[in-house]
């Protein structure tokens, strides 16, 4: 009996620890939150600094989440809305992180030169990166 009771409490601890696919997948999450944080402030902003500082994090965070350690196999689920796509053609997938990343570092060098128009016109070409790797490969809210 005390053997049965042991082994239920160490069986409810480690139930309670996240798996590491579970980990990603919600660093995964926050980081795409603060992605859009920082697409709705250059969006918004009425000047090019903070829209400087905004597009230097977004391609900080494309560059971190288009390494493959964030999309091991089986670390969809959850809280998330990343479809089994991603692993069924991460190659296509890699390939459109790869587009991020290009534009969100075009977008800081044009942010650097001042120029605001210059800036929100190139700023339109993340939204439309993001949106063609939406429509395959990520879920409608719930």
């Amino acid at each position: 009996m005390r053997i049965t009771i042991i082994t239920l409490l160490i069986l409810g601890l480690f139930s309670t620890i996240p798996t590491h696919a579970e980990s990603i997948s919600n660093e995964r999450v926050n980081l795409f939150r603060a992605m859009s944080k920082n697409m709705k402030i250059i969006s918004q902003v009425d000047n090019v600094e903070m829209a400087l500082s905004a597009a230097k994090t977004l391609n900080k965070i494309a560059n971190k989440l288009s390494g493959s350690n964030f999309w091991p196999v089986n670390s969809g689920g959850g809280n998330t809305r990343a479809r089994n796509e991603i692993w069924d053609n991460l190659v296509d997938f890699n390939k459109k992180f790869e587009t991020l990343k290009e534009v969100t570092k075009n977008l800081v060098k044009i942010a650097s030169l001042g120029d605001l128009k210059n800036t929100k016109d190139s700023f339109r070409k993340i939204g439309r990166t993001c949106g063609s790797c939406h429509r395959v490969y990520r879920s409608p809210k719930r």
